[in-house]
């Protein structure tokens, strides 16, 4: 078989069909074999219709053997250049600039659908300064991470606004599991500190001074369990002077809590500045001094989702391990991933596991 997944994990894909991308109903069941690889024709109980089980997934019409696929990928995303890429897996450069958008388009539904209801205490948002079509026209990676597990809640590219800040914020309050009990640590972009009241505080109105005239301005609350810490630096040409941070709402007792949490001496943004490192590392459309830059807004945006799933599910981070209770041979930690840490799955996901996977499934892990 093609992929391992089992006939539970897979959805009917015709749109007309009552039971269309509903899991858990039973309705799947294998037809037969065909192609030299193998790869399982499906039928759905409830409409009829016949479906491969590379329908819904980047290998769909591809007529790359999936391995190709997985080296493209993979190469991709550990900061190889479309035409390097091409090279290595024999491929021409066009086509890998078609996989690069099928993958990215495909994890970014993945990531849409399974980052949700996350047990998320404290956030840390950043932006990395990159470009797009030429040097003159920017492409901002906005980014929010989990310190604790480095998983990458939210991720959006393009301009450096209010709004695609707020667009970010919101989508990553929608992914937590209790949006009320939050710190987050920023840098000293302005949008977070106004947007941050409104998105996460509780709306209040002011009571009206006398019998005339308008109401207030609605007003925001801050509950307890809701902080947010900038970290301001200041420079001198291009380097940093002094670094200051203030407390641009909440307690400092909520705040000084969340640092004894996750075991720093003082509000930083390290996760994220690490993490904003690693994905220059591995997106070759963010390395720094090079004329590397994407040329099309569609290869930015989806090859900086594709870079994030991976970097989520399939590899795993030095500093999440934890020692084993008894060494198997020389082996004396279990590696796991930011999805691992934040408790999404109990494995290491591999490309091919990643891309296989079709959206509208529910993970069972």
């Amino acid at each position: 078989m093609l992929f391992s997944l089992p006939l539970d994990s897979f959805v009917c894909q015709t749109p007309h069909c009552p039971d269309f991308h509903q899991p858990g109903r039973q309705n799947i069941h294998l037809r037969k074999f065909y192609g030299p690889e193998k790869r399982r024709l499906l039928r759905c109980r409830t409409c009829g219709a016949e479906f491969s089980e590379t329908k819904g997934t980047p290998y769909w019409g591809s007529k790359l053997p999936p391995e190709q696929v997985d080296r493209v990928v993979d190469h991709i995303t550990h900061g190889n250049c479309f035409s390097s890429t091409a090279a290595l897996t024999g491929c021409h450069r066009t086509t890998v600039a078609r996989i690069v958008c099928r993958a990215g388009v495909h994890l970014e539904q993945f990531h849409d659908q399974h980052a949700r209801d996350l047990e998320v205490t404290s956030m840390q948002a950043d932006e990395r300064h990159a470009f797009v079509g030429e040097k003159a026209e920017q492409a901002w990676d906005f980014t929010v991470v989990d310190p604790k597990s480095k998983f990458v809640i939210e991720g959006q590219v393009g301009a450096r606004t209010a709004e695609l800040t707020k667009v970010l914020l919101v989508n990553a309050r929608e992914r937590l599991a209790n949006p009320q009990r939050l710190v987050l640590f920023t840098d000293g972009y302005l949008p977070y500190q106004t947007l941050f009241p409104e998105l996460f505080g509780t709306p209040w109105q002011p009571p009206r001074q006398g019998k005339r005239g308008r109401f207030p301005r609605k007003a925001y609350r801050i509950p307890r369990g809701l902080a947010h810490v900038r970290i301001i630096k200041e420079y001198s040409g291009k380097q940093v002077v002094r670094v200051r941070t203030e407390i641009a709402a909440g307690t400092q007792k909520r705040v000084n809590l969340e640092l004894e949490t996750l075991g720093y001496m003082k509000p930083n943004t390290s996760a994220v500045e690490r993490q904003n490192g690693t994905a220059r590392r591995m997106n070759p459309h963010l390395v720094r001094k090079s004329l590397a830059f994407a040329r099309l807004p569609i290869h930015r945006r989806t090859l900086a989702q594709m870079v994030q799933g991976v970097y989520n599910w399939c590899r795993p981070q030095r500093g999440l391990r934890q020692p084993l209770a008894e060494p198997l041979g020389r082996r004396k930690y279990a590696q796991r991933t930011p999805a691992m840490a934040i408790g999404l799955t109990g494995r290491c996901w591999s490309i091919r596991d990643l891309l296989s996977f079709p959206c509208g499934v529910a993970c069972q892990e």
